[in-house]
């Protein structure tokens, strides 16, 4: 991953300050979801399954359970919505999570 900071439709977020701002408004996030949407933000348009988001936000010497992740999907989208970004990672059925400007 990278230091730089990464904006997307007016959700931004600076690793090195490690703060995420939505349309200028700060949004308060814990370790573990900051790291959920820096990993997102910096691959957009993939989709990745639990087991992927386990390794790479995780690490993949840590022994979680795969629903560990829908509740800290859950957590971010609520953390997103005051300024309407959680519509941003949406749900692939079956397969994973995607961070995506499509609808």
């Amino acid at each position: 991953m990278t230091d730089d900071a990464v904006e997307v439709q007016g959700l931004r977020l600076d690793p090195i300050t490690h703060r995420v701002s939505g349309n200028g408004d700060t949004i308060d996030l814990g370790p573990t979801e900051f790291r959920l949407l820096h990993f997102f933000m910096t691959h957009p348009e993939r989709v990745h399954s639990r087991s992927q988001l386990l390794d790479q936000v995780w690490g993949d010497h840590v022994f979680v359970e795969e629903r560990t992740v829908d509740v800290h999907i859950r957590r971010l989208r609520s953390s997103l919505e005051s300024t309407g970004h959680d519509a941003l990672i949406q749900t692939v059925r079956g397969t994973g999570y995607r961070f995506s400007t499509q609808q």
